[in-house]
C-alpha cells in the first residue's frame, strides 16, 4: 500500500466519506462488523461516513485494509480533490453538514450534495485548530435560549472532543444519541445543567412539552452508551427573510 499523503484528509475535513460506505456495503459489513475489524467504536465508522470526525492517519490505515483499498480509494477521487472555498476576507469557510432537532432528538438529515454548502465565519479565537461544522436547525425547543435558536437558524459547532473541554454549566451541545443498535442516530441541541449525580441535558423553549434528558454522572453508567456529545455551539446566525411585494394589477 502506498505511503499515506496527508493533503487529500487535510482538504477532506468534516466531508461526507460516500467511498467508505459504497465499499463497506459492498463488502456486506454492518457497522459493527467493520468497527470490530478496524478497532473502533461502531459511532466512530458512523461519523467517518458522514464527515463528523476526520479519522486518524492509523484509523485510515485500518479502514483501507479492511476493505482492501488504497487510502486515495477510499477518500474517492471527487473527495480527495475537492477544494474548500476560499476564505473570504478574514471570514473562514465552515460546511454545513445537516440539520438537527433543537431541543427534541430527531433522526439525522444529513446534506449529501456533491458539493457542500458553507457559511463563512471568523476564526475561533479560543479553539482555533478544532474543526467546525454548521448545522440547520428545526423546531423550536431552543427558542428560548441565550442567544435563540428558532427553527431556521444555523448553529456553527466545533467538534468536541477537539475542545479538550469538560462539560461545563450552560454549555450549548450537540448531542447524538444512538439506537437500534446504531442504526438509527439523532441529533439534538440542548444545554448542559449539571447537579450532585446528574448531567442534565436542557432544551430551552417557549413550549413547555419539552423536557431534559437526566443521566447519571458517570461514564461508566450504560445510559452514556447511547449519548454522545458531538458538538460545542459557538455561533448561531439567522438569514432574515425578505416579504415578497403584492404587484396590483
Amino acid at each position: 500500500m502506498a505511503l499515506f499523503d496527508p493533503q487529500p484528509l487535510k482538504q477532506f475535513r468534516l466531508m461526507a466519506m460516500p467511498e467508505l460506505k459504497r465499499r463497506r456495503k459492498e463488502k456486506k459489513l454492518t457497522l459493527d462488523a467493520l468497527a470490530q475489524i478496524v478497532g473502533v467504536s461502531l459511532s466512530q465508522i458512523q461519523r467517518f461516513e458522514t464527515g463528523e470526525r476526520e479519522p486518524k492517519r492509523t484509523e485510515l490505515e485500518a479502514l483501507a485494509r479492511a476493505l482492501d483499498c488504497s487510502i486515495p480509494e477510499l477518500l474517492g477521487e471527487e473527495a480527495a480533490g475537492a477544494k474548500t472555498p476560499p476564505r473570504r476576507g478574514d471570514l473562514l469557510p465552515v460546511p454545513l453538514v445537516g440539520r438537527t432537532a433543537a431541543g427534541i432528538f430527531r433522526e439525522v438529515v444529513e446534506f449529501d450534495d456533491a458539493e457542500p454548502d458553507y457559511v463563512f465565519e471568523p476564526e475561533d479565537e479560543d479553539f482555533p485548530k478544532a474543526r467546525r461544522f454548521a448545522l440547520t436547525v428545526e423546531g423550536d425547543s431552543m427558542d428560548a435560549a441565550v442567544p435563540p435558536m428558532p427553527d431556521g437558524a444555523r448553529v456553527v459547532c466545533l467538534d468536541f472532543d477537539q475542545t479538550g473541554q469538560p462539560f461545563v454549566e450552560g454549555m450549548i451541545v450537540v448531542v447524538q444519541r444512538v439506537r437500534e443498535g446504531g442504526h438509527l442516530r439523532e441529533w439534538s441541541v440542548k444545554q448542559i445543567e449539571l447537579h450532585d449525580d446528574e448531567v442534565w441535558f436542557c432544551p430551552r423553549s417557549t413550549n413547555s412539552k419539552h423536557k431534559p434528558i437526566k443521566i447519571v454522572n458517570d461514564p461508566s453508567n450504560e445510559q452514556w452508551g447511547s449519548i454522545e456529545v458531538i458538538g460545542l455551539v459557538r455561533d448561531v446566525s439567522m438569514r432574515v427573510r425578505v416579504p415578497r411585494m403584492r404587484l396590483s394589477r
